[in-house]
């Protein structure tokens, strides 16, 4: 009987390593063919957004040119999400130029999280002014990489006659706990050299396949532990969504989470925005700077926050336009009340703008210019 039971072990153990191996050898092999074969599948599938979202060399990431992916995930339901030729987030099935009349470059917010184009403030923008529009922002951006991928789209012969940043509060935590800028303006995360990093992209590259379905496991877990509930009586955010924010109102110069001071990393975001500055004015492009407020800033800071101060002296005699959308909503919260602003502008349980927060800041984009 032990004999059995050990000599059944042991074959079974052979058969799934020679199984292991097999996988292994096929998946490095043809794992990208395979991906690109199952590509109509897999972009009516929610976690085809693993695929759209891709390394740069360069400016660290972007998006996968020409994406048509009419089954996105957002906060009440599905979304068309869709890039142009340049991997720019744009309308479906379109081919344009490098020559733009506007950039707009900032993170989650300008890419529009959640919604399709034509819902983002960019694209409303765009459909108002009858300007040429490139849509630069990806999620996880920051000042780094905004000077890095307009810096590489520049001597790729793209051309803006202005250009457009919207700084977001995240930013700077981004920038001090993710990003190094190298000499020549190429980005990398700051623990590029350690072993783990090293490890994952090996496998993202070697066997994407094996990558692919690991993220499939792992986002299965995250929707079903990390969600928290749409009908909840107020807004819940996770810890790390608050950490991002903290900066703004909380006065320490050293706070946990961060890996450099505070001050530090506010001169380090400074000189990236002088570094675009001077490069656009080199090339007789406009600059132009926007901030506004995430749900956390209503609730702890003031409308005179340090974040907007900090970007409005910058400006002084730089930027064409200082674009502040923090009074407006400060303003509502006055008149209704934080929650209402909440409820009105903003996803439940997320920091982005809903399609009505989107359509007041492409109106006044409008306006403004």
């Amino acid at each position: 009987m032990i004999n059995f039971f050990y000599n059944f072990v042991k074959k079974s153990f052979i058969i799934f390593f020679i199984t292991f191996i097999f996988t292994l050898f096929i998946d490095y092999f043809f794992g990208n063919i395979i991906l690109q074969k199952l590509d109509p599948y897999l972009s009516k599938t929610q976690f085809y957004e693993r695929l759209i979202r891709i390394d740069h060399p360069i400016y660290h990431h972007g998006f996968r040119e020409n994406v048509v992916y009419n089954e996105a995930k957002s906060f009440n339901g599905n979304f068309s999400f869709c890039t142009d030729n340049h991997g720019f987030k744009y309308h479906c099935n379109k081919l344009r130029g490098k020559k733009f009349d506007y950039a707009v470059i900032g993170d989650s917010f300008v890419e529009g999280l959640g919604l399709a184009y034509e819902d983002t403030f960019v694209g409303i923008y765009e459909k108002k002014s009858k300007k040429s529009v490139a849509n630069l922002g990806v999620t996880s951006y920051g000042t780094k990489i905004y000077l890095s991928k307009i810096n590489f789209l520049l001597n790729n012969d793209y051309h803006f006659d202005h250009v457009v940043v919207f700084i977001d509060i995240s930013d700077l935590y981004d920038d001090n706990t993710f990003y190094l800028l190298n000499e020549d303006l190429s980005v990398w995360e700051k623990n590029a050299k350690k072993k783990s990093l090293k490890r994952r992209k090996f496998l993202r590259y070697n066997f994407p396949l094996t990558n692919y379905y690991t993220y499939v496991i792992k986002m299965n877990n995250r929707i079903n532990t990390e969600v928290p509930p749409l009908k909840s009586s107020k807004p819940i955010y996770t810890k790390k969504v608050n950490l991002k924010a903290e900066w703004t109102y909380n006065s320490q110069d050293n706070i946990n989470g961060y890996t450099d001071p505070i001050s530090k990393t506010k001169i380090e975001m400074i000189k990236n925005i002088e570094k675009l500055y001077i490069l656009l004015k080199k090339n007789n492009i406009k600059m132009s700077l926007a901030v506004y407020p995430w749900p956390q800033t209503l609730e702890n800071d003031t409308v005179d926050s340090q974040h907007v101060k900090m970007w409005e002296e910058f400006c002084f005699n730089k930027c064409e336009k200082f674009i502040n959308f923090f009074p407006f909503f400060f303003n509502e919260k006055k008149r209704s009340s934080h929650l209402n602003v909440l409820k009105e502008f903003y996803f439940w349980n997320d920091v982005h703008f809903n399609k009505k927060g989107n359509i007041f800041l492409g109106e006044k984009l409008a306006d403004v210019f």
